[in-house]
């Protein structure tokens, strides 16, 4: 009879590969009692990862429509948000500028010039709002803003103005009028921004269209109608009392024609929003359903894990117990 002998130094290496083994079986079990997910996809599947690689591909685009979608969704309600400081900014001016024109108290007059001037500040500032770095409302520039400050759109059209010889509030307004249509007026001294923003694919069946700028014409109108109140208020163009009545009159009428457009503009917007939300919730349940799939797929038999994992821990446990008597033997002890 042969024997086989196992050294010292042999036997520990035996018996730490034996532990290493066993904690690494119950390690893996454990993880698939509390995952439910199969630690081992390619035996899992039998090799075959096609429909695995399908589902990871379809939820990897998924992931991206939700990042564009989160993004886009923000902006919209951004927009939106702006559209309702102007509508509370000019809500009703319109009216108390036309009432005031034919009031004969000058000093009423010349208040509501002045908080007029004020709300144009507001609504160009409004323009500029950012969200995360990005200008609402410049188009595809979003690194600057969408117009230029007061002082720079006022003092270029005094500059108009004079250039015409205006004097009139009729010709006064048609100055301006001429220098917002004026590709080489407004959209190039007001208008800091670039060309408006195409199409966004928030789903794989849908896009929105956000490409609203400053250069938009109900935006623009309403520019231009602050923007004469504002001139008056400044005081350099208006000849006498009675100029400065009719075009606060005729900036009021303005105000109230153009109220419709931006409700209209922000109409537009809100549809944009409702295709958002949609598109999000169409996402969010295809992403759940591929979810579902890709679980069933990987998924483990939770008995069959836990079996697993009691076998392998009574492995160690036994391996535990032999280590422990076989280094209590001593050959003094069966020499006594």
């Amino acid at each position: 009879m042969t024997l086989i002998s196992v050294g010292d130094m042999a036997q520990t290496f035996m018996l730490r590969r034996f532990s290493a083994g066993a904690k690494q079986e119950a390690s893996i079990a454990a993880r698939e009692l509390t995952t439910g997910i199969s630690a081992d996809i390619g035996k899992k599947l039998g090799g075959e990862l096609s429909r695995l690689s399908g589902l990871e591909a379809s939820l990897s685009r998924l992931n991206g429509h939700r990042v564009v979608t989160d993004t886009v969704s923000l902006t919209a309600n951004a927009m939106q948000s702006v559209f309702g400081q102007i509508d509370s900014l000019t809500d009703g001016l319109g009216t108390s500028l036309m009432s005031a024109s034919n009031m004969e108290s000058k000093g009423l007059l010349d208040g509501l010039v002045a908080d007029s001037a004020a709300r144009f500040k507001s609504v160009l500032a409004s323009l500029n709002t950012k969200v995360g770095g990005s200008s609402l409302f410049a188009g595809v520039a979003t690194d600057r803003p969408a117009v230029s400050s007061p002082d720079v759109i006022l003092s270029a059209l005094e500059a108009a103005i004079a250039g015409a010889g205006a004097v009139s509030a009729a010709d006064i307004e048609t100055a301006v009028t001429t220098w917002f249509d004026d590709p080489g007026g407004f959209a190039i001294v007001g208008y800091l921004g670039g060309t408006a923003s195409g199409a966004i694919s928030v789903s794989p069946e849908d896009q929105v269209d956000l490409g609203i700028t400053a250069l938009d014409p109900s935006i623009k109108a309403t520019i231009k109608s602050l923007s004469v109140v504002a001139l008056v208020a400044r005081g350099t163009i208006v000849a006498d009392a009675g100029t400065g009545k009719e075009l606060a009159r005729r900036a009021g009428a303005a105000l109230l024609q153009n109220q419709s457009d931006r409700t209209a503009l922000s109409g537009h917007l809100g549809y944009s929003q409702a295709r958002i939300d949609q598109a999000q919730n169409r996402n969010e349940a295809e992403r759940s359903a591929l979810h579902l799939a890709r679980n069933h797929l990987l998924a483990v038999d939770p008995y069959e894990a836990a079996t697993r994992m009691e076998a392998a821990q009574n492995q160690l446990e036994t391996l535990y117990s032999v280590t422990a008597r076989l280094s209590r033997l001593k050959l003094v002890d069966f020499l006594r």
